[in-house]
């Protein structure tokens, strides 16, 4: 959903740290480190390990398009909490989505249920995705990096960046080539209405100044090249530390 730029982990070494690479990922790594420069530095994102954004939105998963308004609340890479109102057919609904780690659960209005462990694996990939794309956590040397060339998004330059890492599905940065600001998040995500793998691409726009770094407003989400979400953030803020019961079982 909207991706928060903080970041979870501290960082004490640049992401030109020495070790063996090829040509091209000595490219991608330079452009990783442009980027986090873009959003604010190292030390600036470094020191958040959470944040909260609310916001207000269109959801079209189930195609006609819904409005929803919200807050996410992130912290670290296995823990999250969607909030959420959405309208459907003039009633609102109360929507609660939470991952803590190994567990997670679903509240429609008052209705909980636990994820299984399928869900809850497609909850923490989803969830690593949004906390690479936070570009601090990039100095750890279980990255790979690789250079996947120039694209044009909204009529801009960009060039773009795989990052993999054992154990996780690659993930797509494509940074715009003269801010060098994120403006695509491209990764492998479980359909939870088809059930099917589909490509989502996540395009974050309209950056502001927010506690010393650069966060995206805006937001545009597409499944399979169709359009899934749509958003504006009305508040940002970022947090040095969540409280772990705000993860609790709702």
């Amino acid at each position: 959903m909207a991706h928060v730029r903080f970041a979870s982990v501290a960082i004490t070494v640049i992401l030109a740290a020495a070790w063996p690479v090829s040509a091209d990922d000595a490219d991608a790594k330079a452009i990783i480190e442009k980027a986090i420069k873009a959003h604010g530095g190292l030390d600036n994102l470094a020191k958040f390990t959470g944040g909260s954004v609310t916001f207000k939105g269109t959801f079209y998963g189930m195609g006609e398009g819904l409005p929803m308004s919200g807050t996410v609340t992130v912290s670290g890479r296995d823990k999250q909490k969607v909030d959420l109102e959405i309208e459907v057919a003039g009633q609102k609904f109360a929507v609660v989505v939470v991952l803590a780690g190994n567990k997670g659960w679903t509240k429609f209005d008052k209705e909980v249920k636990d994820m299984d462990a399928d869900e809850v694996a497609e909850a923490r990939e989803q969830a690593y995705a949004a906390w690479v794309a936070t570009l601090a956590p990039l100095s750890g040397k279980q990255f790979q990096f690789a250079k996947i060339g120039d694209v044009e998004i909204n009529n801009r330059k960009a060039v773009g960046v795989k990052v993999s890492s054992k154990g996780h599905r690659d993930v797509d940065l494509y940074f715009d080539k003269e801010t060098f600001l994120l403006v695509k998040i491209e990764t492998i995500v479980k359909d939870d209405m088809s059930g099917k793998e589909v490509i989502e691409e996540n395009f974050p726009s309209q950056y502001k100044d927010v506690q010393g770094t650069k966060q995206a407003v805006k937001f545009v989400v597409k499944r399979d090249g169709k359009l899934f979400l749509e958003g504006e953030a009305s508040e940002i803020h970022l947090a040095e530390k969540i409280d772990d019961a705000t993860f609790a079982k709702p």
